[in-house]
């Protein structure tokens, strides 16, 4: 088998290579950090939810820890999905409930019992879809 030269101009000293890589790596670690701790809009205070809700994550919560929540439980759950749900996207932030929309929804999706294993941010994303956007 014969070796193939590389073509011109893409062959790169080490230390160039090397000055790349190390700037790939500090934009990535840079990346990672402005995810990892997002900066609040103007008028806006970022509250970052990372709790349980009746001793289980928000992302496999049912009904029934909103149920079983205490009423600071249940305000994280309301403010940490609009957080979530409420970011940004290719056409624009989504669509979120305000904190009493939520409670209403969950207060009444939850008190079915055909209802308690059904997941709260299904309820939420589901129900948020059907609203308008409106800047605040």
């Amino acid at each position: 088998m014969q070796s193939v030269p590389a073509p011109s101009g893409l062959t790169r000293p080490a230390a160039a290579f090397a000055a790349a890589l190390l700037a790939a790596v500090a934009a990535a670690l840079a990346l990672a950090a402005a995810t990892d701790s997002p900066s609040p809009q103007p008028g806006h205070a970022v509250n970052v939810y990372r709790g349980l809700i009746a001793g289980k994550p928000l992302q496999s919560a049912h009904c029934i820890e909103w149920n079983a929540g205490t009423a600071s439980e249940r305000n994280d759950v309301a403010a940490a999905l609009a957080y979530s749900v409420g970011g940004a996207t290719p056409y624009g932030p989504g669509t979120t409930l305000t904190n009493s929309e939520a409670h209403s929804l969950f207060d009444r999706a939850c008190s079915s019992p055909i209802a308690q294993h059904w997941l709260l941010y299904e309820l939420y994303i589901r129900a948020a879809g059907f609203r308008s956007y409106a800047p605040q």
